[in-house]
C-alpha cells in the first residue's frame, strides 16, 4: 500500500462536535450578554442629572449623630430615604447669608409641585448657645415651616461640620457678642441616602435651577 493511500482518522474537536446547534447557542448567549450591556449603559445614562450645582463623589451622608431636632428628637437618615435632602450648616444671627440661603430655597421648592412633599431641608446650627431649640423652629417657620433644624454640643457641631467639608470660626466683637464666619453651601442628599451635589449661594439665585435638580433627582430615581 502507498503511503498516500493511507488514511488517517481525526477525531472532531469539542467546537465541531456540537455543530451547527453550538454555534447557534453560543450566538445567542453573546447576544444576550451584548444587549445586558447596552441595557446598562442606557439605563446608568438615562439616571445621570446634569446638576445646576457641583456634583459631589456619590458617598454616603455623614450621619449626624448625636443632633436632635427642635422637638427634641433624635436624627435619624432612615427617616428620610425616599426624599431628597438639603442639608445646610448656619445660624439664627446670620445678617445675610443665612437668610438670603433659605430664602432662595424656599422659593425653588415652590416650583416643585406635588413633588415638594418628597423634600426635606434641614438646617443644623453652628451656634448652639444662642440657637436654643425654640429660638430656632421660630427661624425656620418664617422660611421653611417643615424644615428640620437640628442642634448639638459645640464638639459635635464641630466634628459634623468637618464631615460636611463646612468651614467656620467664631469672630468675637467685642461684649460677648459675636458672629461667626462659615461655608455657605447647601449639600443636596438623594433619596438613597448620598451625596448628589453641592449649591454656593450663586447657584441657588435663579429658583429654576435647584428645582430642574430636585425634579431630575426624585423622577428618576
Amino acid at each position: 500500500m502507498k503511503q498516500a493511500d493511507l488514511v488517517v482518522p481525526v477525531a472532531p474537536s469539542p467546537q465541531r462536535q456540537g455543530g451547527w446547534k453550538g454555534s447557534a447557542r453560543r450566538a445567542v448567549v453573546a447576544s444576550i450578554v451584548l444587549l445586558a450591556a447596552v441595557w446598562a449603559w442606557a439605563h446608568l445614562q438615562s439616571h445621570t442629572v446634569n446638576f445646576h450645582g457641583t456634583p459631589l463623589k456619590p458617598i454616603p451622608a455623614p450621619s449626624l449623630s448625636g443632633f436632635t431636632d427642635t422637638q427634641g428628637r433624635a436624627f435619624s437618615w432612615a427617616h428620610e430615604r425616599g426624599r431628597a435632602v438639603l442639608v445646610f450648616f448656619g445660624y439664627t444671627h446670620c445678617p445675610d447669608v443665612c437668610p438670603l440661603t433659605l430664602a432662595a430655597i424656599a422659593q425653588s421648592l415652590k416650583q416643585l409641585g406635588p413633588l415638594r412633599q418628597r423634600v426635606r431641608v434641614v438646617f443644623v446650627t453652628l451656634d448652639p448657645a444662642r440657637d436654643t431649640a425654640p429660638v430656632l423652629r421660630a427661624y425656620l417657620d418664617a422660611f421653611l415651616p417643615d424644615a428640620i433644624g437640628l442642634r448639638a454640643s459645640l464638639p459635635e457641631v464641630t466634628a459634623s461640620a468637618r464631615q460636611w467639608d463646612v468651614t467656620w470660626r467664631r469672630v468675637d466683637t467685642g461684649g460677648g457678642n459675636y458672629w461667626i464666619d462659615h461655608t455657605a453651601a447647601v449639600t443636596l442628599v438623594g433619596p438613597n441616602g448620598r451625596w448628589l451635589a453641592r449649591y454656593g449661594y450663586g447657584q441657588l439665585t435663579n429658583p429654576s435651577w435647584l428645582a430642574d435638580d430636585l425634579r431630575a433627582v426624585l423622577e428618576h430615581e
